[in-house]
């Protein structure tokens, strides 16, 4: 399950129903997914073309969960005034263009989606790619479908919007603004974009790459934002098949031999938990899942480990009934398993920022295998593969999903409303779609999710924006932090200092990773009037400066020296060695936020054993 894995909380990756090993895709010795023999091609392996669905498909399937004439003759008409304004249009494999809206259509459908949003799918890019308005689609389907569509059409490129860039970034923004509104517009969207990804290996290699890069950075993150998780695996996998066809192919192949040679293995430690919890919980389900060979990849790159060693763990969701059956289905597993210590997470008595639920624990199988399992009621369960649009087949999730969506969409508000240009608001965005790393308590217990590299001033934006305004330091584990100091990843209890004196400062913006962080202080500076300009010092810009470190000639020390570095949000931008004998001189060139910055650089330095001195360089 790699990187989105349980020790991070996000669900794992969606998992195959009926036969125990539905979607246990099967990773063999070593695989070095770096090898520079592997060269992938430009061109996409050829595949037969799936048949072609049509409307009287669609129809049927609506018909089966909308219960009212009235409705289907609506989306009918959608799909009439959807075929008459593309015409004759093709899409790139030569397929009529009415084949893809029909497509988003079908995977919304599978959903029971309303009538208004299957609609709004089928005429998604009537505006943008044929004579027919938005006013038209109003007029004839109604406000709502019309800003759905409205939300989904992109910006045109002018004079306000020079570049390919300019326009992406500011629709992203219309997007996202409209999303606040109605988040079907958002659903819509990345129905549109996985039907895209599915059909790209049609386009040139370039395109093709462009597609999957910004799908990989934006749309993903989107998905799983909103809890949508089934198909952020999908995109994921999509991208990774566009951008690295042949890598692809061969992590797929080595994944089915690693698992076919363990199978054995495997079926003993899935025998041994589905019979007993069957015994104790009826109706109790216990599945595989499949690998996220994407995430797989990712983290072998990040990590520098083993494509085996990423595999050896496995994975297993286990969905029973009721809330109280989940403790009672762990209380079993760590009867028959020895549980590891500290692997055991409880996100239903705390869910996930985007409400996700399960229990969560790794265990060690008589035979050696790690496994992790994941326990959810069934509810849990389709609210992590499919979040804010579960509540259409599950009604009864739709309180607490809503609930969910309403906290974040006051959040793009703020950002909408705070940043301004188009710019502004897509980097606090992409601030805040961060995959958790780190989870900090506050003193009253309640638990902040933050990015890898947090600091303290992020945790305190996290808990109140006065509080973030006026942090001048705070404590961890009786140790003292400053503003800038990067969290533990301990699951700590922090508490936070603050001081009428302290204020927010332009530097601020050159450590803080999250987006509320952010823009609140890129808030208070306008209030104030102390944001320069860009270039003169402003958002995000740091200094560069020279120190010169006097260090014992040993084995390693180079190595710490930038450890540390690393750790203090310091970017290296050369460096020079001299000296003879026992004592070498490093010669630092770096970029820091400001010169307390600086300071605290050269204090935790001076800490490392074996430096003998650090000063800053003079010219």
């Amino acid at each position: 399950m790699s990187e989105d894995n349980f020790y991070h909380g996000l669900p794992p990756d969606d998992c195959g129903h009926g036969s125990p090993w539905s979607g246990h895709g099967q990773v063999s010795g070593h695989v070095n997914i770096d090898d520079q023999g592997f060269q992938d091609s430009s061109v996409m392996p050829p595949s037969k073309p799936p048949p072609i669905f049509r409307s009287n498909d669609l129809m049927q399937l609506v018909e089966r969960y909308m219960p009212s004439a009235e409705d289907h003759r609506k989306v009918y008409d959608a799909f009439l005034f959807a075929a008459e304004a593309h015409g004759d249009q093709k899409r790139a494999d030569q397929t009529p263009y009415i084949t893809h809206p029909l497509e988003v259509a079908r995977f919304l459908a599978e959903l029971h989606l309303d009538a208004d949003t299957i609609c709004a799918a089928l005429l998604h890019d009537v505006p943008e790619d044929t004579e027919r308005t938005v006013a038209e689609v109003v007029e004839r389907f109604g406000l709502a479908v019309g800003r759905m569509v409205d939300g989904v059409t992109k910006l045109k490129r002018d004079d306000s919007l020079p570049t390919k860039q300019a326009v992406a970034i500011a629709s992203y923004q219309k997007m996202m603004k409209a999303m606040t509104g109605d988040f079907r517009v958002v659903v819509v969207k990345l129905a549109d974009r996985l039907h895209n990804m599915k059909t790209l290996g049609n386009v040139l290699p370039d395109k093709r790459r462009r597609v999957a890069e910004e799908t990989s950075r934006i749309y993903v993150s989107l998905a799983r934002r909103l809890g949508m998780n089934k198909i952020r695996r999908e995109l994921q996998w999509l991208c990774f098949q566009n951008l690295y066809p042949w890598r692809s192919r061969i992590m797929e192949a080595a994944l089915e031999k690693y698992l076919t040679e363990n199978e054995e293995k495997h079926q003993q430690v899935y025998y041994s938990i589905s019979g007993a919890l069957e015994a104790a919980i009826p109706g109790s389900n216990v599945v595989f899942w499949e690998k996220n060979l994407f995430r797989v990849y990712e983290q072998c790159r990040q990590r520098k480990v083993d494509f085996k060693q990423q595999c050896d763990l496995l994975e297993i969701s286990v969905q029973v009934g009721e809330r109280a059956q989940c403790y009672q289905a762990l209380g079993i597993i760590h009867e028959i398993f020895k549980p590891r210590m500290g692997m055991v997470r409880d996100f239903i008595a705390a869910p996930r920022a985007y409400g996700f639920q399960s229990l969560q624990t790794v265990v060690t199988a008589s035979s050696g295998q790690l496994v992790r399992f994941q326990i959810q009621t069934r509810e849990m369960f389709d609210m992590a593969q499919f979040g804010l649009a579960s509540q259409w087949s599950r009604p009864e999730t739709r309180a607490y999903t809503q609930a969910v969506f309403d906290e974040w969409s006051e959040q793009i508000k703020a950002f909408d409303s705070q940043a301004q240009n188009p710019d502004e608001f897509y980097a606090d965005m992409q601030a805040d779609m961060f995959q958790t790393e780190i989870y900090a308590y506050t003193p009253e217990g309640d638990v902040k999710e933050l990015p890898r590299g947090a600091t303290l001033l992020d945790f305190a934006y996290a808990v109140h924006t006065e509080i973030g305004h006026h942090c001048k330091g705070g404590t961890v584990d009786g140790r003292k932090l400053t503003p800038r100091s990067r969290l533990p990843n301990t699951m700590a209890k922090i508490e936070v200092l603050t001081g009428k004196g302290a204020t927010p400062h332009v530097s601020w913006l050159n450590f803080v990773k999250t987006s509320r962080a952010r823009s609140n202080i890129r808030s208070w500076l306008r209030q104030h009037d102390a944001l320069p300009e860009r270039g003169e010092g402003g958002d995000g810009e740091k200094i560069s400066v020279g120190i010169v470190v006097d260090v014992r000639d040993i084995k390693g020390m180079l190595r710490q020296i930038t450890k540390h570095l690393d750790s203090l949000d310091v970017n290296i931008v050369d460096l020079k060695i001299s000296g003879e004998g026992r004592v070498k001189q490093d010669a630092f060139t770096l970029q820091v936020d400001d010169m307390e910055h600086l300071q605290e650089v050269i204090r935790q330095l001076k800490r490392i054993p074996n430096v003998l001195n650090v000063s800053k360089l003079t010219k």
